[in-house]
């Protein structure tokens, strides 16, 4: 008993000389009140890819059904006309975000930390976004009906509404560092933090995907005011980010997606085709303007005896005065607090 009592202010003090900067951080687990918070987004998602297209006729299902038939004159039988086109979704998505994100924070030495940052900007809802077909085709007749089809020009061509049904944003990477400016009342701080994120979108046209979910690298600027709680912590984000990327994608190709296209000469009609085609990248120009509301509570951690959310000295100091009981300080449940037990609390320090 002896060796215990000379050992433990020596390792009392060598633990003190290896704690963290923030010596007097507190660690919160944060999670966004969606009732509270909103996202707008504008999104404008192109997806340029090139194929064939080919009339629905087929001489055994369906032989009343349209043929193409390519150039002004001559041809005969259902052939595949070249083009080259782009999927365009675009327009507002008005959300409540879900989330959570991790907060370390020393109001004394004015600090925070934010990690573990992960938000569904959609808030498990999915987007709907009007969708534009701009196709670009050689020349082509068809029969059934009979119409041509002059080529060489882009035109736009609205396809109803398409989807975004994943929208999120993750961290990357380590914890990311900001400092907290103090406000008049004493326990409100505002902070700025840019905190890099993988954002995850899925969309689809004609039941197509133009977005697969391959993750786009970006960085999500967070501007907010933290106060402090009888019960943990309030946070307000506003986040506002503008930003535009282009992402190869490696998606399967797409075969006989059914496609109506109103004739051109003359006009009045509905020439019924088939669109192969392979998407080949996408890019994203999102404007984002959102307010998103989280709480906290204290993270307790495993050998955080005094439940102030970090694992330090005050805790050696508590355990070491129940050194050899069954009092506080007995992490591993065998009744002692000794050896064991420290090296779980040392395995958990910060």
């Amino acid at each position: 008993m002896r060796h215990t009592t000379t050992a433990a202010p020596a390792l009392s003090i060598a633990l003190a000389f290896a704690a963290p900067a923030f010596a007097n951080e507190i660690t919160y687990d944060c999670s966004v009140v969606t009732s509270s918070s909103s996202v707008l987004q504008t999104l404008d998602l192109s997806a340029p890819f090139n194929g064939t297209l080919k009339g629905n006729y087929d001489a055994a299902t369906n032989p009343t059904g349209t043929l193409t038939l390519p150039g002004l004159f001559g041809g005969s039988g259902n052939n595949p006309i070249p083009y080259t086109a782009s999927f365009v979704l675009a327009g507002d998505i008005d959300t409540q975000p879900t989330g959570s994100l991790r907060l370390g924070v020393d109001t004394e030495g004015l600090q925070i930390r934010v990690a573990n940052l992960a938000f569904d900007l959609l808030g498990n809802e999915d987007g709907v976004l009007a969708a534009t077909l701009n196709i670009n085709y050689q020349t082509f007749r068809t029969q059934n009906p009979s119409s041509l089809f002059p080529g060489g020009v882009t035109i736009p061509i609205p396809v109803g509404n398409g989807s975004v049904s994943t929208f999120t944003a993750t961290q990357v990477g380590p914890a990311v560092f900001g400092s907290l400016t103090p406000q008049k009342s004493g326990s409100a701080f505002t902070f700025n933090v840019a905190v890099p994120v993988e954002f995850v979108i899925v969309a689809d046209v004609l039941g197509q995907p133009v977005s697969d979910g391959t993750p786009v690298a970006g960085v999500l600027p967070l501007s907010g005011t933290l106060l402090e709680t009888p019960t943990g912590v309030s946070i307000t984000l506003d986040i506002a980010q503008t930003d535009s990327q282009t992402t190869p994608i490696e998606a399967d190709p797409f075969t006989d997606v059914a496609f109506a296209l109103p004739t051109v000469f003359p006009t009045g009609g509905t020439a019924n085709l088939l669109l192969s085609g392979d998407v080949t990248s996408l890019t994203v120009a999102n404007t984002l303007d959102a307010t998103v509301v989280a709480t906290g509570t204290v993270t307790i951690r495993t050998g955080d005896l005094n439940a102030d959310g970090a694992v330090n000295v005050q805790d050696v100091t508590i355990m070491f005065g129940n050194w050899g009981s069954s009092g506080l300080g007995d992490l591993d449940g065998n009744g002692r607090v000794e050896a064991p037990d420290l090296a779980i609390l040392c395995t958990n320090w910060g």
